[in-house]
């Protein structure tokens, strides 16, 4: 097949990273793929690293007949398009050749249904959706459109070192508001006088400046000592393999959640948050454990349950490793969408 995935965003994102781990994928399984992108944004720096035949676009509306010559130039039968913005932009650009168009949905907003949301609709032969809850609203928001479910997939970070001696909490991700930091240090805080061994630590860089916040509140919490902001670090194996327990502690969004399949594939047991993906992904209480966001009570709960069961929570561990395996492989990523694909071209 020929695609184009089409990704406008200049940020870097799970939605970014959706669309750039499926495009190398369905690359290595012999397709053309061609990345369509913002210009200097971070999904192009990303797209050439991987290999990928990137084509980066400045003004798209402005360059609409250019692309779309060149389009028909390289045969395209396929376009993904990962934002609402490049779903518009793929309909335009499709007009004319015989390129379908695939809507994947990755995103937490309700989708919009208005006049031209639901023409739009008419002009997709197949939305993909990248969980359940985001699957049910395109089927009500638009009947009878072809809807189909494809749980991200990540590539294998390799095989998982042994867990820690001593307990070690960690939680990986940028330190955004919506990431649930403040719930993990409270957490924390509950969980420190009866675990007194525990160590916490949080990993991922900080856009949103956040870190003197946490930090003080740290520190009225008692937690120096305790809890460690380690920044981006070069590896997330590496960062994960030094933790025996991982948390998502998300408040919202959570769409896809590239964090918690890595915990998985490292085999370590997960508490998370019942928002987005994270209740697809987490076998309630066979491979981790689901609490409400924005309630550190819960969060310290579930840890202390596994924090009392080490045993139990290393078979967790294993289990989620098992059904990472089974569920969110690369490869089975890759079949499904292609599943998609080739059934939309019949």
């Amino acid at each position: 097949m020929r695609i184009v995935e089409l990704h406008d965003e200049s940020w870097d994102s799970g939605i970014a990273h959706y669309a750039l781990t499926l495009a190398a994928a369905l690359q290595g399984r012999g397709h053309e793929v061609l990345f369509w992108c913002r210009a200097k944004s971070e999904a192009s720096r990303a797209a050439r690293a991987a290999g990928l035949e990137t084509r980066e676009i400045a003004r798209p509306w402005v360059s609409l007949p250019e692309l779309r010559l060149e389009l028909k130039r390289r045969g395209v039968e396929l376009i993904d398009a990962h934002t609402g913005s490049s779903h518009s932009l793929a309909a335009a650009l499709a007009a004319g050749t015989r390129a379908r168009i695939v809507r994947t949905r990755g995103d937490t907003r309700p989708p919009a249904t208005n006049v031209l949301a639901k023409a739009l609709a008419r002009r997709t032969h197949a939305y993909i959706a990248a969980n359940r809850r985001l699957r049910d609203q395109l089927a009500e928001a638009f009947p009878g459109a072809r809807v189909e479910l494809v749980m991200q997939g990540i590539a294998s970070l390799g095989e998982p070192a042994p867990l820690p001696s001593s307990p070690a909490i960690g939680i990986l991700g940028r330190l955004d508001e919506v990431k649930g930091h403040s719930d993990f240090l409270a957490a924390a805080a509950i969980l420190m006088g009866d675990f007194p061994a525990a160590q916490f630590a949080a990993a991922g860089d900080d856009p949103s400046g956040r870190l003197k916040s946490l930090g003080a509140q740290a520190r009225v919490y008692g937690l120096d000592g305790r809890v460690k902001f380690l920044g981006r670090v070069p590896s997330a194996r590496g960062f994960i393999n030094g933790c025996s327990i991982g948390v998502v502690a998300s408040t919202g969004s959570e769409a896809v959640s590239r964090a918690a399949l890595e915990w998985m594939q490292l085999g370590r047991p997960l508490v998370a948050t019942r928002v987005g993906c994270l209740p697809d992904l987490v076998d309630d209480g066979r491979t981790g454990l689901l609490v409400a966001p924005s309630e550190p009570k819960a969060l310290a709960g579930a840890l202390s349950k596994l924090l009392c069961d080490p045993g139990g929570a290393a078979q967790m561990g294993r289990l989620g490793r098992e059904r990472f395996a089974k569920c969110f492989s690369l490869e089975r990523f890759a079949e499904e969408t292609e599943r998609v694909y080739r059934s939309v071209l019949a």
